[in-house]
Protein backbone atom coordinates (compact mmCIF):
# COMPACT_ATOMS: atom_id res chain seq x y z
CA UNK A 1 0.00 0.00 0.00
CA UNK A 2 2.84 2.33 0.90
CA UNK A 3 4.56 1.61 -2.43
CA UNK A 4 1.28 2.22 -4.29
CA UNK A 5 0.74 5.61 -2.60
CA UNK A 6 4.34 6.61 -3.31
CA UNK A 7 3.96 5.66 -6.99
CA UNK A 8 0.62 7.49 -7.23
CA UNK A 9 2.13 10.60 -5.64
CA UNK A 10 5.08 10.47 -8.05
CA UNK A 11 2.74 10.23 -11.05
CA UNK A 12 0.60 13.13 -9.82
CA UNK A 13 3.72 15.21 -9.23
CA UNK A 14 5.09 14.37 -12.69
CA UNK A 15 1.80 15.27 -14.38
CA UNK A 16 1.67 18.50 -12.38
CA UNK A 17 5.20 19.40 -13.41
CA UNK A 18 4.46 18.69 -17.09
CA UNK A 19 1.27 20.76 -16.87
CA UNK A 20 3.12 23.65 -15.21
CA UNK A 21 5.82 23.53 -17.89
CA UNK A 22 3.19 23.67 -20.61
CA UNK A 23 1.69 26.74 -18.94
CA UNK A 24 5.09 28.45 -18.96
CA UNK A 25 4.65 29.18 -22.67
CA UNK A 26 1.62 31.11 -23.83
CA UNK A 27 0.86 33.03 -27.00
CA UNK A 28 1.81 36.38 -25.45
CA UNK A 29 5.27 35.03 -24.72
CA UNK A 30 5.63 33.62 -28.24
CA UNK A 31 4.35 36.83 -29.80
CA UNK A 32 6.94 38.85 -27.90
CA UNK A 33 9.93 36.66 -28.75
CA UNK A 34 9.19 36.17 -32.45
CA UNK A 35 8.59 39.90 -32.90
CA UNK A 36 11.90 40.59 -31.16
CA UNK A 37 13.68 37.97 -33.29
CA UNK A 38 12.19 39.31 -36.52
CA UNK A 39 13.35 42.84 -35.74
CA UNK A 40 16.70 41.80 -34.25
CA UNK A 41 17.70 39.51 -37.13
CA UNK A 42 15.70 41.11 -39.98
CA UNK A 43 13.57 38.01 -40.60
CA UNK A 44 10.50 38.92 -42.72
CA UNK A 45 8.15 36.29 -41.22
CA UNK A 46 8.29 33.75 -38.38
CA UNK A 47 5.76 31.13 -37.27
CA UNK A 48 6.16 29.13 -34.05
CA UNK A 49 4.01 26.28 -32.74
CA UNK A 50 4.26 24.48 -29.40
CA UNK A 51 2.50 21.12 -29.12
CA UNK A 52 2.00 18.18 -26.85
CA UNK A 53 0.91 14.77 -28.13
CA UNK A 54 -2.76 15.82 -28.26
CA UNK A 55 -2.95 19.43 -29.36
CA UNK A 56 -1.18 22.63 -30.31
CA UNK A 57 -0.84 24.36 -26.94
CA UNK A 58 0.48 27.72 -28.14
CA UNK A 59 1.18 29.36 -31.48
CA UNK A 60 2.14 32.72 -32.88
CA UNK A 61 2.93 34.13 -36.31
CA UNK A 62 4.41 37.50 -37.19
CA UNK A 63 5.71 39.41 -40.17
CA UNK A 64 5.18 39.81 -43.88
CA UNK A 65 5.22 37.47 -46.84
CA UNK A 66 7.77 39.66 -48.63
CA UNK A 67 10.47 41.83 -47.07
CA UNK A 68 9.54 45.51 -47.32
CA UNK A 69 5.91 44.66 -48.11
CA UNK A 70 3.04 45.16 -45.66
CA UNK A 71 1.10 42.02 -46.61
CA UNK A 72 0.94 40.04 -43.38
CA UNK A 73 1.75 36.34 -43.28
CA UNK A 74 -1.11 34.02 -42.21
CA UNK A 75 -1.56 30.51 -40.85
CA UNK A 76 -2.76 29.37 -44.26
CA UNK A 77 0.55 30.36 -45.87
CA UNK A 78 3.16 27.79 -46.81
CA UNK A 79 6.80 27.70 -45.66
CA UNK A 80 9.50 25.64 -47.33
CA UNK A 81 10.77 22.96 -44.90
CA UNK A 82 13.98 22.00 -46.72
CA UNK A 83 15.73 18.97 -45.25
CA UNK A 84 12.92 18.41 -42.76
CA UNK A 85 11.50 16.68 -45.85
CA UNK A 86 13.97 13.85 -45.15
CA UNK A 87 11.81 12.85 -42.20
CA UNK A 88 8.87 12.55 -44.62
CA UNK A 89 10.86 10.15 -46.79
CA UNK A 90 11.69 8.19 -43.62
CA UNK A 91 7.98 7.95 -42.79
CA UNK A 92 7.22 6.70 -46.31
CA UNK A 93 9.98 4.10 -45.99
CA UNK A 94 8.78 3.11 -42.52
CA UNK A 95 5.28 2.45 -43.84
CA UNK A 96 6.57 0.29 -46.68
CA UNK A 97 8.73 -1.64 -44.23
CA UNK A 98 5.72 -2.25 -41.99
CA UNK A 99 3.92 -3.54 -45.09
CA UNK A 100 6.89 -5.88 -45.67
CA UNK A 101 7.57 -4.46 -49.13
CA UNK A 102 11.17 -3.60 -48.28
CA UNK A 103 13.59 -3.77 -45.32
CA UNK A 104 16.03 -1.28 -43.85
CA UNK A 105 18.82 -3.72 -44.76
CA UNK A 106 17.66 -4.21 -48.37
CA UNK A 107 20.66 -3.62 -50.64
CA UNK A 108 20.41 -0.94 -53.31
CA UNK A 109 21.58 -3.31 -56.04
CA UNK A 110 19.02 -5.93 -55.06
CA UNK A 111 16.42 -3.35 -56.16
CA UNK A 112 18.46 -2.06 -59.13
CA UNK A 113 20.41 -5.14 -60.29
CA UNK A 114 20.78 -3.77 -63.83
CA UNK A 115 23.05 -0.98 -62.53
CA UNK A 116 25.49 -3.17 -60.63
CA UNK A 117 27.90 -4.08 -63.43
CA UNK A 118 28.74 -0.44 -64.17
CA UNK A 119 28.96 0.62 -60.51
CA UNK A 120 32.04 1.05 -58.34
CA UNK A 121 32.36 -2.26 -56.42
CA UNK A 122 32.84 -0.23 -53.21
CA UNK A 123 29.08 0.47 -53.33
CA UNK A 124 27.88 -3.09 -53.87
CA UNK A 125 26.66 -3.65 -50.31
CA UNK A 126 25.06 -0.29 -49.47
CA UNK A 127 21.55 -0.61 -48.04
CA UNK A 128 18.45 1.53 -47.71
CA UNK A 129 19.44 2.26 -44.12
CA UNK A 130 22.99 3.25 -45.15
CA UNK A 131 21.49 5.78 -47.55
CA UNK A 132 19.22 7.27 -44.87
CA UNK A 133 22.12 7.40 -42.42
CA UNK A 134 24.39 9.03 -45.01
CA UNK A 135 26.80 6.14 -44.51
CA UNK A 136 26.84 4.99 -48.14
CA UNK A 137 29.87 6.99 -49.32
CA UNK A 138 27.78 8.92 -51.85
CA UNK A 139 28.77 12.41 -52.99
CA UNK A 140 27.17 15.04 -50.76
CA UNK A 141 25.75 17.79 -53.02
CA UNK A 142 25.34 20.05 -50.00
CA UNK A 143 27.80 22.87 -50.71
CA UNK A 144 27.48 23.55 -54.43
CA UNK A 145 30.97 22.18 -55.01
CA UNK A 146 29.99 18.78 -56.46
CA UNK A 147 29.54 18.75 -60.23
CA UNK A 148 26.30 17.53 -61.76
CA UNK A 149 26.49 15.21 -64.75
CA UNK A 150 25.22 16.38 -68.11
CA UNK A 151 21.71 14.95 -68.55
CA UNK A 152 19.72 15.25 -71.75
CA UNK A 153 16.89 17.74 -71.29
CA UNK A 154 14.50 15.27 -72.93
CA UNK A 155 15.45 12.43 -70.57
CA UNK A 156 12.30 10.87 -69.08
CA UNK A 157 13.98 9.89 -65.79
CA UNK A 158 16.81 12.30 -64.92
CA UNK A 159 17.14 10.95 -61.37
CA UNK A 160 17.90 7.50 -62.76
CA UNK A 161 20.64 9.00 -64.95
CA UNK A 162 21.95 10.95 -61.96
CA UNK A 163 22.15 7.73 -59.91
CA UNK A 164 24.04 5.99 -62.72
CA UNK A 165 26.59 8.79 -62.45
CA UNK A 166 26.77 8.68 -58.63
CA UNK A 167 27.51 4.96 -58.36
CA UNK A 168 30.42 5.20 -60.81
CA UNK A 169 32.28 7.77 -58.70
CA UNK A 170 34.90 7.20 -56.04
CA UNK A 171 33.44 6.99 -52.52
CA UNK A 172 33.17 10.42 -50.92
CA UNK A 173 33.95 9.13 -47.43
CA UNK A 174 36.34 6.61 -45.93
CA UNK A 175 35.49 3.19 -44.62
CA UNK A 176 35.96 2.05 -41.03
CA UNK A 177 35.27 -1.56 -40.05
CA UNK A 178 33.88 -2.13 -43.55
CA UNK A 179 31.31 0.70 -43.21
CA UNK A 180 31.43 4.14 -44.78
CA UNK A 181 31.94 7.02 -42.35
CA UNK A 182 28.96 9.38 -42.07
CA UNK A 183 28.94 12.13 -44.69
CA UNK A 184 25.75 14.18 -44.89
CA UNK A 185 24.52 13.72 -48.44
CA UNK A 186 21.49 15.02 -50.29
CA UNK A 187 22.22 12.66 -53.18
CA UNK A 188 22.01 9.74 -50.77
CA UNK A 189 18.30 10.49 -50.34
CA UNK A 190 17.78 10.54 -54.09
CA UNK A 191 19.00 6.95 -54.10
CA UNK A 192 16.90 5.99 -51.07
CA UNK A 193 13.84 7.49 -52.75
CA UNK A 194 14.62 5.58 -55.94
CA UNK A 195 14.50 2.31 -54.02
CA UNK A 196 11.03 3.15 -52.73
CA UNK A 197 9.93 4.24 -56.20
CA UNK A 198 11.05 0.97 -57.77
CA UNK A 199 9.30 -1.30 -55.26
CA UNK A 200 6.03 0.69 -55.34
CA UNK A 201 6.11 1.62 -59.04
CA UNK A 202 5.28 5.18 -57.98
CA UNK A 203 7.30 8.38 -58.34
CA UNK A 204 8.56 10.28 -55.30
CA UNK A 205 5.93 12.91 -56.00
CA UNK A 206 3.15 10.31 -56.05
CA UNK A 207 4.42 8.74 -52.83
CA UNK A 208 4.41 12.12 -51.07
CA UNK A 209 0.95 13.04 -52.33
CA UNK A 210 -0.62 9.68 -51.41
CA UNK A 211 1.00 9.72 -47.95
CA UNK A 212 -0.26 13.19 -47.11
CA UNK A 213 -3.69 12.37 -48.46
CA UNK A 214 -3.84 9.48 -45.99
CA UNK A 215 -2.62 11.77 -43.21
CA UNK A 216 -5.20 14.43 -44.10
CA UNK A 217 -2.52 17.11 -44.29
CA UNK A 218 -1.63 19.60 -47.01
CA UNK A 219 1.74 19.64 -48.73
CA UNK A 220 3.28 21.26 -51.80
CA UNK A 221 6.38 20.12 -53.69
CA UNK A 222 8.39 23.26 -54.43
CA UNK A 223 8.66 26.85 -53.24
CA UNK A 224 5.56 28.44 -51.68
CA UNK A 225 5.44 31.30 -54.16
CA UNK A 226 5.26 28.79 -56.99
CA UNK A 227 1.77 27.98 -55.70
CA UNK A 228 0.93 31.62 -56.37
CA UNK A 229 2.81 34.90 -56.02
CA UNK A 230 0.83 35.84 -52.91
CA UNK A 231 2.43 33.04 -50.89
CA UNK A 232 5.57 33.84 -48.81
CA UNK A 233 8.72 34.54 -50.79
CA UNK A 234 12.13 33.27 -49.76
CA UNK A 235 14.91 35.53 -48.52
CA UNK A 236 18.62 35.43 -47.82
CA UNK A 237 20.18 37.77 -45.27
CA UNK A 238 23.89 38.55 -45.37
CA UNK A 239 25.85 41.52 -44.04
CA UNK A 240 22.67 43.44 -43.22
CA UNK A 241 21.46 42.97 -46.81
CA UNK A 242 18.21 41.17 -47.58
CA UNK A 243 17.85 39.41 -50.94
CA UNK A 244 14.30 38.56 -52.01
CA UNK A 245 13.55 35.58 -54.25
CA UNK A 246 10.59 36.20 -56.54
CA UNK A 247 8.66 33.35 -58.23
CA UNK A 248 10.59 33.84 -61.47
CA UNK A 249 14.00 33.74 -59.77
CA UNK A 250 16.27 31.06 -61.26
CA UNK A 251 17.36 29.84 -57.82
CA UNK A 252 15.96 26.35 -57.26
CA UNK A 253 16.66 22.98 -55.72
CA UNK A 254 17.79 20.70 -58.57
CA UNK A 255 15.09 18.22 -59.57
CA UNK A 256 17.47 15.30 -59.08
CA UNK A 257 17.83 16.26 -55.39
CA UNK A 258 14.13 16.90 -54.75
CA UNK A 259 13.65 13.91 -52.38
CA UNK A 260 16.27 15.43 -50.07
CA UNK A 261 14.29 18.57 -49.30
CA UNK A 262 11.78 20.36 -51.51
CA UNK A 263 8.48 20.28 -49.59
CA UNK A 264 6.39 23.18 -48.30
CA UNK A 265 3.66 23.09 -45.64
CA UNK A 266 1.57 25.54 -43.68
CA UNK A 267 2.60 25.84 -40.00
CA UNK A 268 -0.50 24.22 -38.49
CA UNK A 269 -0.41 21.13 -40.70
CA UNK A 270 3.32 20.89 -40.14
CA UNK A 271 2.70 20.99 -36.37
CA UNK A 272 0.18 18.16 -36.74
CA UNK A 273 2.73 16.20 -38.76
CA UNK A 274 5.34 16.56 -35.99
CA UNK A 275 2.70 15.54 -33.42
CA UNK A 276 2.41 12.17 -35.18
CA UNK A 277 6.11 11.62 -34.52
CA UNK A 278 5.74 12.66 -30.87
CA UNK A 279 2.78 10.34 -30.38
CA UNK A 280 4.82 7.47 -31.78
CA UNK A 281 7.78 8.29 -29.55
CA UNK A 282 5.63 8.08 -26.40
CA UNK A 283 4.25 4.69 -27.37
CA UNK A 284 1.15 5.45 -29.43
CA UNK A 285 0.47 3.91 -32.83
CA UNK A 286 -0.95 6.12 -35.58
CA UNK A 287 0.05 6.20 -39.25
CA UNK A 288 3.12 4.19 -38.24
CA UNK A 289 3.66 1.87 -35.34
CA UNK A 290 5.33 3.32 -32.27
CA UNK A 291 8.40 1.11 -32.73
CA UNK A 292 8.85 2.43 -36.27
CA UNK A 293 8.97 6.03 -35.05
CA UNK A 294 11.42 5.02 -32.34
CA UNK A 295 13.63 3.33 -34.92
CA UNK A 296 13.54 6.37 -37.18
CA UNK A 297 14.47 8.77 -34.39
CA UNK A 298 16.72 6.83 -32.04
CA UNK A 299 18.07 3.64 -33.62
CA UNK A 300 21.42 5.38 -34.16
CA UNK A 301 23.16 8.02 -32.06
CA UNK A 302 23.52 11.62 -33.25
CA UNK A 303 22.13 11.04 -36.75
CA UNK A 304 19.46 8.40 -37.24
CA UNK A 305 17.01 7.77 -40.11
CA UNK A 306 16.86 11.25 -41.62
CA UNK A 307 16.73 12.95 -38.20
CA UNK A 308 19.27 14.05 -35.61
CA UNK A 309 19.17 13.27 -31.90
CA UNK A 310 21.02 14.05 -28.71
CA UNK A 311 20.69 14.91 -25.04
CA UNK A 312 20.43 18.30 -23.33
CA UNK A 313 20.49 18.79 -19.58
CA UNK A 314 19.38 15.19 -19.08
CA UNK A 315 16.56 15.27 -21.65
CA UNK A 316 16.77 13.04 -24.69
CA UNK A 317 15.59 14.82 -27.84
CA UNK A 318 15.42 14.42 -31.59
CA UNK A 319 14.82 16.91 -34.34
CA UNK A 320 15.39 18.13 -37.83
CA UNK A 321 16.61 21.35 -39.43
CA UNK A 322 15.84 22.26 -43.01
CA UNK A 323 16.91 25.00 -45.36
CA UNK A 324 17.34 24.94 -49.11
CA UNK A 325 18.75 28.44 -48.89
CA UNK A 326 15.82 30.85 -48.71
CA UNK A 327 13.61 29.48 -45.89
CA UNK A 328 14.45 27.82 -42.57
CA UNK A 329 12.53 25.22 -40.56
CA UNK A 330 13.42 23.60 -37.23
CA UNK A 331 11.60 20.96 -35.21
CA UNK A 332 12.54 19.66 -31.75
CA UNK A 333 10.87 16.68 -30.06
CA UNK A 334 11.34 15.79 -26.39
CA UNK A 335 9.38 12.56 -25.77
CA UNK A 336 9.87 12.54 -21.98
CA UNK A 337 8.21 15.95 -21.76
CA UNK A 338 5.58 15.19 -24.41
CA UNK A 339 6.83 18.31 -26.16
CA UNK A 340 7.42 19.24 -29.77
CA UNK A 341 7.92 22.71 -31.17
CA UNK A 342 8.62 24.09 -34.62
CA UNK A 343 10.09 27.34 -35.91
CA UNK A 344 9.43 28.31 -39.53
CA UNK A 345 10.95 31.36 -41.24
CA UNK A 346 10.90 32.75 -44.78
CA UNK A 347 14.61 33.43 -44.68
CA UNK A 348 17.26 30.85 -45.37
CA UNK A 349 20.69 29.72 -44.31
CA UNK A 350 22.61 32.96 -43.88
CA UNK A 351 24.23 33.77 -40.54
CA UNK A 352 21.31 35.96 -39.42
CA UNK A 353 18.79 33.19 -39.92
CA UNK A 354 20.81 30.61 -38.00
CA UNK A 355 21.33 33.07 -35.15
CA UNK A 356 17.60 33.76 -35.13
CA UNK A 357 16.52 30.13 -34.99
CA UNK A 358 19.10 29.31 -32.29
CA UNK A 359 18.06 32.37 -30.26
CA UNK A 360 14.39 31.39 -30.48
CA UNK A 361 15.14 27.75 -29.65
CA UNK A 362 16.89 28.68 -26.42
CA UNK A 363 14.18 31.17 -25.47
CA UNK A 364 11.54 28.46 -25.86
CA UNK A 365 13.50 25.72 -24.09
CA UNK A 366 14.50 27.88 -21.12
CA UNK A 367 10.98 29.20 -20.69
CA UNK A 368 9.38 25.77 -20.96
CA UNK A 369 11.67 24.20 -18.37
CA UNK A 370 11.95 27.35 -16.25
CA UNK A 371 15.71 27.33 -16.79
CA UNK A 372 16.10 31.10 -16.45
CA UNK A 373 19.10 30.54 -14.20
CA UNK A 374 21.03 28.35 -16.68
CA UNK A 375 23.11 31.20 -18.06
CA UNK A 376 25.28 28.82 -20.10
CA UNK A 377 22.40 27.88 -22.39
Amino acid sequence: MKYFLFTLFALIQLNFEVEMKAQNINEDFLSDIIKEAAEKFKIPAIAVTISNSDSITAKSIYGTRIYGNNEAVTWKDYFHIGSCSKSVLAVIAGKLIEQKKIKWNTKFFDVYPELKNDANPEFYNITLEDLFLCEAGILSYTTGMDLFPSIDAECTNPRYEFIKYLIKQKPASEKKENKFVHLYSNASYTMASAMLERITEKTYEQLVESTFKELGLSVYIGWPNNINENQPWGHLIADENVTTFAPDNQYELPFVLEPAGNLSMNPLDYARYTQLHLQGLIGKNNYLKSETYSYIHFSHERFSIGVANGEMEGYKFSGFDGSAGTFFCRTILVPESKLTFSIMMNAGSGTGEMEAVNWLTMKIVKKYYNWWWKFWL
